[in-house]
């Protein structure tokens, strides 16, 4: 990597641009009132969604409304702790719990010159906390999606 490169990467001083800044304002208001039907007007059409139990992205608001929903159906005392911003975006340090199962983890979130979500990272340590989560949440969406008995 030339140095060129690495400045460009870590070299990038100052707080997130305005419209970030609105963005995450709205991004907190959804998560404390859990209004997860006001999320898609945050995101752009192609979100780009990167979740932990996953390594291949999901792209479009969908997926990633209906991840998030279910996900913070199975967190409990979800808190964010830090925030680490740059020129573009924010790191959000954040912990909850799955069960008796403490997390903590990190959203790394970018915005466009809109204010609006192009790409969502979540990280999640420890790997049982993470593995629990994902294995509730998968159940609840598999049961969503179940066609309906007769």
């Amino acid at each position: 990597m030339s140095q060129a490169s690495i400045d460009q990467v870590c070299l990038q001083p100052g707080q997130p641009h305005a419209a970030a800044q609105a963005g995450l304002l709205e991004w907190h208001r959804i998560v404390a009132e859990l209004d997860w039907d006001s999320l898609p007007a945050l995101l752009t059409d192609e979100v780009r969604f990167r979740n932990p139990a996953a390594f291949d992205a999901f792209i479009g608001k969908g997926p990633m409304v209906a991840i998030l929903r279910t996900v913070f159906g199975v967190m409990e005392d979800f808190k964010y702790e830090r925030h680490f911003g740059r020129a573009s975006g924010y790191v959000l340090e954040f912990t909850a719990r799955v069960g008796s199962e403490p997390l903590v983890g990190m959203d790394m979130v970018e915005f466009n010159a809109e204010g609006r979500i192009t790409d969502f990272m979540v990280m999640i340590r420890p790997a049982s906390a993470l593995t629990a989560l994902a294995a509730e949440a998968g159940r609840r969406m598999a049961a969503a999606n179940a066609p309906a008995s007769a």
